[in-house]
């Protein structure tokens, strides 16, 4: 089955690095991107980089003292919820993916940390569980890319 733009319906060219149709300018960067669900528009984007945010926010305050600021907080948040969204209006198709699949896994090693916060562990085990997060994290980016190759494939 060959890939059709959503707006004219003219067949697209299998691997093309294009963003945007050829005959009707429509843009195809949410078409050719695999992991696109619901979550994952230019405003779930932003919303997902200022949770990742918070939550890292959250676990330098508990664990780094010289950080307790309000300023901090809000810097961090907002700088990574304005970063995610202004960064991705740019981006072709092939980038966009790799931009969703930073910030996918930058969320799983947030809550990660997030969750020594909760139990009450050290920065080390934080550091420790924020990283293989973001090891699952990129295991479910790469299943979900799988999954959507063999879709699109039929």
């Amino acid at each position: 089955m060959q890939l059709r733009c959503p707006k004219c319906q003219s067949a697209l060219k299998e691997g093309s690095q294009i963003h945007l149709c050829p005959n009707c300018n429509a843009d195809l960067t949410k078409l050719l991107t695999p992991i696109e669900t619901g979550i994952m528009t230019d405003g779930g984007l932003a919303l997902l980089g200022g949770v990742t945010g918070l939550l890292f926010a959250i676990v330098l305050l508990v664990h780094v003292k010289e950080f307790r600021s309000l300023i901090l907080i809000a810097i961090v948040v907002l700088g990574s919820s304005l970063s995610a969204w202004a960064k991705v209006k740019s981006l072709k198709a092939k980038e966009r993916l790799a931009w969703e699949r930073f910030w996918i896994i930058a969320f799983f090693a947030s809550v990660g940390a997030f969750w020594t916060v909760l139990m009450g562990l050290s920065w080390i085990w934080a550091f420790v569980i924020a990283f293989l997060s973001g090891c699952v994290g990129y295991f479910l980016c790469r299943h979900s890319e799988k999954q959507w190759q063999k879709e699109r494939m039929r």
